[in-house]
């Protein structure tokens, strides 16, 4: 059978070589995974494929036929479209327009909007979205972000969409949306469309694709069929050597009471929210997209507007929270979901990333003219955490998405804080970074440190977490110790207030 997409010895190099001969096929009507590191060379080669980036030599066939596009437009032309994990969407524009901006239906010289907005919430549908085709995109939340992203994707015409690239589809999806997605994709490969499918969550990769390919160092080092392999085969194969299991190291017996939550509420919240994390101790947050598991962390570290309630650290003396830097002053620490848009200063070197937060430690208004010790201070940090970098003068922007992340947690562990608020802290990054934030987060914990942290992956939280709340249509739904839970009551906790909604309705019909 010839290939829907075959590449051959395919090379690409910037300041070093990034892809080194690197072939596969892609068979029709098949879900491919691609899975390595981060650096190891995935985007470089689906931006290649999708028109992004021009290839240094090799070849591309598509259907048997040459296939070398010079920008996305052609490949959108030859039926190549891609989800990118870096968004390629327009906040001023509304999420309809978004959505079917490659082909936006006309009327004379106008946009039809009544058709546009009927295709686009047909296209919704498919991906299960659930906001106004009419709402702008910036208003969004990162999963309703993604949801749109995909749908983009699928606004090509069945007939026309030869290959679909997806960069880690799941990433901000909780478990019920990214089943969604798994059956659509299936659905559409027996119709006989090809998807490469890209993430770093392997059992993902493992249940949906029919074929996997794995890129270390530039170069392909194994292809096989999924049904032959386990994740830690995977694993493996991306590093070249054996990972520690991810399993929970004893905890030390918690503390005392650290951060106290009393009656918090907010526009966000209408129910009072109450609770408690200790000194050495994880608690995890659990529940659906939109169920308000980031609004929580935001409000208690004081951004946006509190109508009641309070926010208490307990140290040598209790201290109230209202504004992020009381938060920061007293010890807190907070990764918001959205690196690029909440946490890095684009442009700018991984020295500044990394002591932003802690200038006063540095001298304050003298570190301006300090920075030899910002230097150091840095680079101390950024070996601490083993992050792949050329030194504390690179730019944040060159580093791949695990290194940037580590980023963020040294900015946090150069403030010695003892209170972490961590929303999605391994989002989109590869294997060997995720165990290496998990280990972090451990040994924060064992020192005495309290951590909230917000995971769409329930298996992220039952490794992790001391204890676990689930939130239900932004309220608390259920909290559970180690050792009481599964994830079947988890899940049941996420949905319990839509149960209630449901039934409440059907007892007023």
């Amino acid at each position: 059978m010839t290939p829907r997409l075959a590449i051959e010895s395919l090379c690409k190099r910037f300041a070093a070589p990034v892809l080194r001969d690197v072939s596969m096929a892609v068979a029709p009507g098949s879900i491919h995974g691609l899975v390595g590191e981060n650096g190891a060379g995935k985007s470089t080669l689906i931006n290649i494929v999708s028109g992004l980036l021009p290839a240094d030599s090799g070849s591309l066939r598509l259907n048997g036929a040459s296939y070398r596009p010079g920008s996305r437009r052609q490949a959108l032309d030859h039926g190549i479209a891609l989800a990118a994990q870096e968004m390629s969407l327009i906040d001023t524009l509304t999420v309809a327009e978004n959505i079917l901006l490659a082909n936006l239906p006309q009327h004379k010289l106008a946009i039809d909007r009544e058709r546009l907005i009927e295709r686009s919430l047909l296209l919704m549908n498919r991906v299960d979205l659930r906001v106004s085709p009419q709402a702008a995109v910036a208003e969004l939340t990162l999963a309703e972000r993604q949801l749109v992203e995909l749908a983009k994707a699928l606004s090509m015409p069945e007939s026309a969409c030869k290959l679909l690239i997806l960069d880690e589809p799941t990433s901000a999806l909780t478990s019920p949306q990214a089943d969604r997605l798994h059956s659509l994709l299936t659905e559409r490969a027996a119709q006989g469309l090809s998807i490469i499918y890209v993430s770093h969550r392997l059992d993902d990769v493992l249940s949906v694709c029919d074929e996997v390919s794995v890129l270390r160092d530039g170069q392909i080092v194994l292809t096989a069929p999924t049904s032959g392999l386990g994740a830690e085969d995977l694993i493996h194969a991306m590093c070249g050597e054996e990972l520690l299991a991810d399993d929970a190291i004893a905890a030390s017996p918690r503390g005392p009471i650290r951060l106290r939550v009393e009656a918090l509420s907010s526009a966000e919240f209408p129910e009072p929210i109450s609770l408690q994390c200790h000194s050495g101790e994880i608690v995890g947050i659990a529940g659906l997209a939109g169920a308000g598991r980031s609004e929580l962390l935001h409000a208690i570290f004081g951004l946006g507007e509190r109508r009641s309630g309070k926010v208490l650290l307990s140290g040598e003396a209790e201290v109230s929270i209202d504004s992020p830097s009381t938060a920061v002053r007293h010890g807190m620490a907070m990764i918001a979901e959205d690196r690029k848009a909440q946490g890095l200063f684009g442009g700018k070197s991984l020295a500044m990333n990394t002591t932003i937060a802690g200038l006063g430690r540095l001298g304050g208004a003298l570190a301006a003219v300090l920075p030899r010790r910002e230097l150091d201070v840095s680079e101390r940090l950024l070996q601490k955490l083993k992050v792949k970098s050329e030194g504390p003068r690179q730019d944040i922007d060159r580093l791949s998405g695990g290194n940037q992340q580590k980023v963020l947690f040294a900015r946090w562990l150069q403030t010695e804080a003892d209170v972490w608020l961590l929303d999605e802290p391994t989002r989109g990054v590869d294997i060997g970074a995720k165990l290496a934030i998990h280990q972090q987060l451990r040994r924060l914990r064992d020192q005495g440190a309290a951590i909230l942290i917000v995971s769409s992956e329930l298996e992220e939280l039952t490794a992790l977490c001391d204890r676990i709340l689930v939130l239900s249509a932004r309220r608390v739904a259920a909290c559970y110790e180690r050792g009481q839970w599964s994830k079947e009551l988890l899940l049941d906790a996420a949905f319990s207030q839509f149960k209630n909604s449901q039934s409440h309705a059907g007892a007023s019909t």
